[in-house]
């Protein structure tokens, strides 16, 4: 069977006058004073700051008239304060290089550790989803000593240095600047089941130009040792997450919910005090509107995105899980709008069902085109485990040939400005032509997918995207284990979801959600509903994933032969299950 298809008539749906009248009603008047004013406020995660920028939030909500709540969840959060590199020279002779540390990384007392150094042959991620994925390889020679990185210090890096014995770990940016982070593989606070897997190792970032130097002496066998001093405020803390509701006419207890990080590293005005103000004027444009919403629209701003890996959104998804299950019909992220010299949509994320949906809206909205896939384990995608659909993070970004032209490398946002997460993410990365053409086109994406009698959902790409799995995965068993039964009820998924979309009604709006449950979590979350994955790469139906890797790299006779046998029994199993029931729900 063919995964070629047209996307449903449903998912080109427009609003007619309702919807231009609302997109009218868009400006960037409040949106860009807000954003001055966000650029008065160092946003670290339950900061003062903050809370000044959630005041600045809540007056204006409170003046006009839109119902909200500030909640204050106590997340484990992690303040970075500073590392240096001491190099001690064989000449007798120190050099002190000053950095970073990313959040979670281990502080180490005054004294630092102390250790010879290694250089690992790495370099920088290529692009932004490679940004998130990639490991290191790293060779037995670095046990017990600090190892010289190129890139940033993403979790499934420490991961891998950690496996190899490092002392401590010194990563050199690929930039002029040190950019910050967070470097801990659990997805928000963690639970009994991840709490073992917090980083234990010390972890400094360095300039390209200081790293370069560094290099030069490991390799001329001048550096006598190297000492690492990484210093953090990590604890629990009380953070505040903003919701406002507008409440729609038709079907008030379905909801789409947009939303964005409110938590910035410096001013982070392309991350996020873009996207901060466009989820606001989006509030007061839809509020204005809201005698023709049909369903209600949930606005949210997240604290702890940045200092907690998105400690605010994962812990709503676990205290209004079932609400969340049950009733949204979508969840938009906004991250980085309305950036410098971002004129183009690629890399955006999507869930299959919602990628012709996506496309549409850009299209008729802005007049272009917009690439994108599977969304990547990173930004507030909070809501995979729930099987909720989502759409957009990162929006537009700059072409590759301006970012060539300007040598830039790939970053994970500000529209591709390496202002990212930097002391340069200041005022001029915000762009006012664009924040608009931004605005409008979260407003299109968020008022369809509360206005469209029909949800816009391609169920029959959902059930094609699986089914491209499951045939990948079989090629690689090469015929050692069968999954012809999970791609036979792929294929019955997708046979029942081409004759719903010929027949759809309001009434099967509900039936869609269903089914987009069982598909999603299955695609996307290894450990069920109620449990986050890592913040690491998380492969298409990841329990048969792993089975198959296991099972690809183990000795025939092996025991870990035997035990991937029996994963890949259970996973099948899930995988037909799942699909059975995502037909039986659109019967």
């Amino acid at each position: 069977m063919t995964d070629m298809h047209e996307a449903p008539t449903t998912a080109h749906w427009q609003g007619g006058d309702t919807e231009q009248a609302f997109l009218g009603t868009l400006n960037t008047d409040i949106p860009w004073e807000l954003i001055h004013e966000f650029s008065g406020y160092v946003r670290e995660s339950g900061s003062d700051g903050e809370a000044q920028a959630v005041d600045a939030l809540t007056r204006r909500l409170a003046a006009w008239g839109i119902a909200h709540t500030v909640h204050h969840p106590r997340c484990w959060i992690s303040l970075p304060r500073g590392a240096t590199v001491v190099v001690a020279l064989t000449d007798g002779t120190t050099r002190t290089l000053t950095g970073t540390t990313p959040a979670f990384s281990v502080p180490t007392g005054d004294g630092g550790i102390v250790a010879p150094a290694v250089t690992v042959q790495t370099a920088h991620a290529a692009s932004v989803n490679a940004l998130f994925a990639g490991g290191v390889t790293v060779g037995v020679e670095v046990a017990g000593k600090i190892a010289l990185v190129d890139g940033l210090p993403m979790p499934a890096r420490i991961n891998d240095l950690t496996r190899g014995g490092v002392a401590a770990a010194v990563f050199v940016s690929p930039g002029a600047n040190v950019h910050e982070g967070i470097c801990t593989p659990i997805w928000g606070t963690a639970d009994l089941g991840s709490i073992g897997t917090l980083p234990t190792l010390a972890i400094a970032e360095i300039t390209h130009p200081d790293g370069a130097w560094l290099r030069e002496q490991i390799a001329a066998g001048v550096v006598r040792d190297v000492t690492v001093t990484t210093r953090l405020d990590t604890r629990w803390r009380t953070i505040p997450v903003v919701v406002a509701e507008i409440t729609g006419a038709t079907e008030p207890e379905h909801f789409v919910l947009a939303h964005g990080h409110l938590d910035s590293w410096g001013e982070g005005i392309g991350d996020n005090a873009t996207g901060d103000a466009t989820l606001l004027e989006l509030a007061r444009a839809l509020h204005t509107h809201r005698a023709t919403l049909r369903r209600s629209v949930r606005v949210a701003w997240w604290s702890g995105h940045s200092h907690g890996r998105y400690a605010g959104s994962t812990w709503y998804a676990d205290a209004f899980a079932l609400d969340l299950i049950r009733h949204c019909v979508a969840q938009v992220n906004c991250d980085s709008p309305g950036c410098r010299w971002a004129t183009e949509y690629r890399d955006l994320p999507w869930t299959p069902e919602l990628g012709a949906f996506t496309q549409a809206v850009i299209r008729d909205i802005a007049g272009l085109p917009a690439e994108g896939g599977r969304p990547p384990r990173a930004g507030d995608y909070s809501f995979n485990n729930l099987g909720i659909s989502g759409t957009m993070m990162l929006s537009s970004t700059m072409p590759d040939a301006l970012r060539a032209e300007k040598g830039y490398y790939a970053v994970g946002g500000c529209g591709g400005n390496i202002a990212w997460h930097s002391v340069d993410d200041t005022l001029e990365i915000a762009d006012r032509d664009n924040l608009l053409r931004d605005l409008r086109v979260y407003g299109g994406v968020v008022w369809r997918l509360a206005n469209a009698p029909v949800l816009p959902f391609d169920l029959a790409a959902a059930g094609a995207d699986i089914r491209a799995s499951l045939m990948g995965y079989a090629d690689r068993l090469g015929g050692a284990f069968d999954l012809r039964a999970a791609i036979a009820a792929a294929d019955a998924f997708i046979a029942a979801a081409h004759t719903f979309a010929t027949t759809a009604t309001p009434a099967g709006n509900t039936k869609m959600l269903r089914a987009l449950r069982h598909l999603n979590t299955l695609s996307l979350a290894q450990r069920g509903h109620f449990a986050q994955e890592p913040a690491l790469d998380v492969p298409p139906l990841p329990d048969l994933a792993a089975a198959v890797s296991a099972w690809t790299g183990a000795l025939l006779e092996s025991d870990i032969a035997g035990a991937a046998q029996t994963s890949l029994l259970r996973a099948r199993n899930r995988a037909v299950y799942a699909l059975d029931e995502a037909a039986r729900e659109l019967a």
